[in-house]
């Protein structure tokens, strides 16, 4: 069971939490997981659960790729959220009275968008249009997070190579991660204990 949102979500509890309060928001239809056409969605979403920053994880991220979704962890969570400020390395455009920012925070690729309400996403829309798309693939390989606060949005975009690279070594110095969205938000995820514990 869940919450309904705008007519065509829900909203359900994440059985598997990452963050202390972690939620799915999931798409009714089967339609493919794709952030273009659901960009907006994402927006007015972030603008509703004002306690939330919300993720989208790219078109082969955990439910199946035919059931479009998004994530939501409680604002703070992420190290990235407080300090993304101070890593500010240059603009790069102003687009109306959104700015695009990119980040000095190697070995990560950060690109930044502060959107003040009563926009419209075209800024998103261009950096997504300029982005390489992979042979096989439907759009840019990308992760994305966006919270709002002070009466604007705030969006990280991570463009990626790979849609979720997993480290892996041989032997007893084998560390399993694939990350995705909260890693490159800042929070190391180990899905296996034995890591953990490492």
């Amino acid at each position: 069971r869940g919450v309904p949102f705008e007519g065509h979500y829900n909203i359900l509890v994440n059985p598997f939490p990452i963050f202390p309060r972690h939620l799915n928001h999931t798409e009714t239809a089967h339609v493919d997981q794709r952030i273009a056409l659901r960009f907006g969605d994402m927006l007015d979403l972030a603008q509703q659960l004002t306690d939330y920053t919300i993720f989208y994880n790219g078109p082969k991220a955990e439910l199946r790729s035919d059931h479009a979704h998004f994530q939501a962890g409680n604002k703070g969570f992420m190290p990235i959220e407080q300090d993304w400020r101070g890593q500010v390395a240059g603009k790069v455009a102003d687009y109306g009275q959104a700015t695009l920012w990119y980040l000095n925070d190697s070995p990560r690729t950060t690109l930044v968008i502060e959107l003040p309400t009563g926009n419209n996403a075209k800024l998103f829309d261009i950096v997504y249009r300029s982005l390489d798309i992979q042979p096989g693939e439907d759009e840019p390989m990308m992760n994305v997070l966006a919270m709002y606060e002070a009466g604007k949005w705030i969006v990280f975009i991570f463009p990626r190579a790979k849609h979720r690279p997993a480290f892996t070594q041989p032997g007893d110095a084998n560390l399993l991660s694939s990350p995705a969205s909260v890693d490159l938000g800042g929070v190391f995820i180990t899905p296996v204990e034995k890591d953990f514990i490492k």
